[in-house]
């Protein structure tokens, strides 16, 4: 169920768009008074990725009368799990995430309550969203066996990622589960140009699951 504070005073904040220039960009985050000197620091992202996320539609933010500066965005979660034949049960974890940008603290380790964390592109459908999210943060392109919808919850917090930075999210969560075939139980990595992903599985049952059918639509 939506928050109806998340859009009650829609009609006196004007949308940033997708194409401003990134000098107006900085204007407007210098004007709302955000902390910018604390962004590429520790667990923060740049200003950069901020402004990414706007130029491709991730994020959808707005600023009021006074200044004041919102973000918008709609996130896929993702918990991944593997039955194995012998009956162990998995269950994926984001370890860590390590930033190439030369920042002091440059290791994030992860609290995510789910497998995967990731952004829905502009009308992007959720379901679908699930088979890319695992085919690009996981290297997995045949090897997904089921998805199953969670539910969908409507937060409002200010994160790290972005300090001062009041923040609404419109969250989908599903479950998958992958073939055997597909687990290493190595983990995996997603290599990207500013940061690298670390996964690991967690084992969470042992050699009491047959198959996948404790997955199984009811």
């Amino acid at each position: 169920m939506t928050n109806p504070e998340f859009h009650h005073d829609q009609d006196t904040r004007m949308p940033i768009p997708q194409d401003i220039h990134l000098d107006a960009f900085l204007k407007i985050l210098v004007d709302a008074k955000l902390p910018l000197d604390t962004y590429g620091e520790g667990p923060a992202k740049t200003v950069h990725h901020l402004f990414k996320e706007v130029q491709e539609g991730e994020s959808m933010m707005s600023v009021d009368a006074k200044g004041n500066v919102t973000r918008e965005v709609s996130v896929l979660w993702v918990d991944v799990f593997c039955s194995l034949s012998n009956g162990d049960l998995y269950r994926l974890t984001e370890d860590r995430q390590v930033f190439k940008d030369g920042r002091k603290d440059n290791v994030k380790r992860r609290t995510l309550s789910t497998s995967l964390g990731e952004k829905l592109k502009p009308g992007e459908d959720p379901a679908e969203a699930v088979e890319r999210a695992i085919a690009e943060e996981l290297g997995i392109e045949d090897g997904l066996e089921t998805v199953h919808f969670v539910g969908t919850e409507d937060a409002e917090h200010t994160p790290d990622t972005y300090p001062g930075l009041k923040s609404f999210y419109h969250n989908f969560k599903y479950a998958a589960v992958i073939s055997e075939t597909a687990f290493n139980p190595e983990g995996y990595i997603e290599d990207q140009s500013d940061k690298t992903n670390y996964y690991v599985w967690e084992k969470i049952a042992e050699g009491v699951v047959s198959g996948n059918s404790q997955f199984s639509a009811e």
